[in-house]
């Protein structure tokens, strides 16, 4: 397989999909306290459904004015190993970069095509195009408003971003804004000194350019060397991350794809559903639902605050929700007229993917070198077989009796293999999972390199300019830099 018409890592299942009654049954144990699925079908989305999703209630501010963060907030260490609540948003801001809307209809409010290049298009647009007016200043400045936490928007209220999933939830809308905020500071830096002014765009796109460089190979380090690690399986992550390229992978280096592979979209990268919370402090000592979070809307009377990005980054921030067979019951309740993981399970039959004893043997038959690397094996470990017995009220579990069967989707298993880790189980992805996520993702990003800065000279010179960016935030090089060291501001 290779070329456009490669959608998958692995190929399709050849197995007998679960029932319309097995899937009722392993949605009700995944997120067991929400609403039973509806007996008719999904609704499609309508324009006002949509834009009313995307768009903040009029009636309550957007924000209030910002506030110092009070003596008495009180802030509580991250257990070591745990992985912060800001790691699912950057998931999926990840995702929104590279993956097309998996229901038909998102593509109409989308101003982009979605590249499987992990090249900050949802940033910046196209690669390529000039940035549009409203999107920039003459010099390549993202036009913000006068504050450090928000995004520019309508007169109606609505963000204008290229990519309208970043508006899906409060947290990943101010983590698009502080990107934005990244490369206006990147861009002021190249200026040599006060006097010195940028060209215009028409004139001289070339500084723009650079800090667009600049910004994507600091997204890229951090993903490689802080996101990448904390969610992988640490024998898959040196097999694919380490200092020289892996020997084999499945989706090869100059390989063209238009889009990710399936087995990413539809199973691996819907992990982040069950990292999940069902509230967050955002701010001092107040805490928001995941229904204020998703609608924008104020919890007890009090608006969306600026997010104090230490209680999502760093030794302070809140712990995600473990991965594991279990999402929390917000996330049934989403605005959408679908459980999500009746969503999930859905889409992953729909493409009819490989279950895992599929994936192994392909992998295994087609991959030897990769299968033994990464140290995959065809049996399961007892964990794992425990995970699947049970079910929230420890009860046999359906999970179990599809996988001897050789039935199980695919989301729900690499749920329970996460859960079943011996390393920091709920808290690192298993090595089935992580093989999909890292060769989809070293592929996604070399892909953007090609695109944005292919020769070796300039990625050295990022290097040096990353080494530079890393001292204005108070650290000394590149290796040292974190994503907790450039949001979180230090008191």
């Amino acid at each position: 397989m290779g070329g456009e018409d490669r959608d998958y890592l692995f190929g399709k299942t050849r197995m007998p999909l679960p029932a319309k009654e097995e899937i009722a049954e392993m949605v009700a144990a995944i997120i067991p306290w929400s609403d039973p699925i509806s007996e008719t079908p999904e609704a499609p989305y309508t324009s006002a459904g949509m834009q009313a999703l995307l768009t903040p209630v009029s009636e309550n501010p957007v924000h209030p004015p910002e506030q110092s963060v009070s003596e008495n907030v009180v802030k509580i260490p991250l257990n070591p190993g745990k992985l912060p609540a800001g790691f699912t948003y950057w998931g999926q801001w990840i995702a929104h970069d590279i993956i097309s809307p998996t229901h038909p209809a998102q593509n109409h409010y989308s101003s982009r095509q979605v590249s499987p290049a992990l090249n900050m298009d949802s940033l910046y647009g196209e690669s390529g195009s000039l940035p549009p007016h409203w999107l920039t200043d003459e010099q390549g400045f993202f036009r913000l408003p006068d504050n450090d936490w928000d995004c520019l928007r309508d007169n109606c209220g609505t963000p204008l971003l290229f990519e309208p999933r970043n508006n899906d939830n409060a947290i990943i809308l101010q983590f698009h804004s502080q990107w934005q905020r990244i490369h206006n500071r990147i861009l002021g830096s190249l200026c040599q000194s006060p006097e010195r002014e940028l060209p215009h765009l028409c004139e001289d796109v070339s500084w723009f350019r650079k800090a667009q460089q600049i910004t994507v190979a600091l997204f890229h380090h951090l993903v490689i060397h802080e996101w990448l690690p904390a969610i992988l399986d640490r024998q898959v992550y040196d097999y694919y991350f380490s200092e020289q390229p892996p020997a084999v992978t499945i989706l090869g280096s100059d390989e063209y794809i238009s889009r990710v592979p399936y087995e990413f979209s539809h199973a691996a990268f819907r992990f982040g559903h069950s990292m999940v919370r069902e509230t967050y402090k955002l701010r001092g000592n107040d805490s928001f639902t995941l229904h204020a979070l998703l609608t924008h809307q104020a919890e007890r009377g009090k608006a969306i605050p600026p997010i104090d990005w230490s209680l999502f980054f760093g030794e302070f921030a809140q712990e995600v929700q473990p991965i594991n067979l279990i999402v929390v019951s917000g996330m049934g309740g989403i605005p959408v007229s679908r459980n999500i993981a009746e969503r999930n399970i859905a889409a992953g039959m729909k493409a009819e993917l490989m279950t895992v004893q599929e994936c192994k043997q392909y992998l295994e038959g087609e991959y030897p070198e990769l299968f033994k690397g990464c140290g995959l094996t065809m049996d399961d470990s007892e964990s794992l077989l425990t995970e699947l017995k049970m079910d929230p009220m420890n009860q046999a579990s359906l999970f179990y009796t599809l996988h001897r069967e050789n039935r199980l989707p695919l989301w729900p298993f690499l749920l329970a293999e996460s859960s079943a880790q011996e390393d920091n189980p709920g808290h690192r992805m298993g090595k089935l999972g992580s093989v999909i996520i890292a060769d989809v993702l070293l592929h996604a990003i070399n892909a953007a390199k090609k695109q944005l800065f292919p020769l070796k000279e300039t990625q050295q010179e990022l290097a040096i300019c990353l080494d530079q960016f890393s001292k204005q935030c108070g650290v000394e090089n590149a290796a040292s830099l974190t994503m907790s060291a450039i949001l979180c501001k230090k008191e």
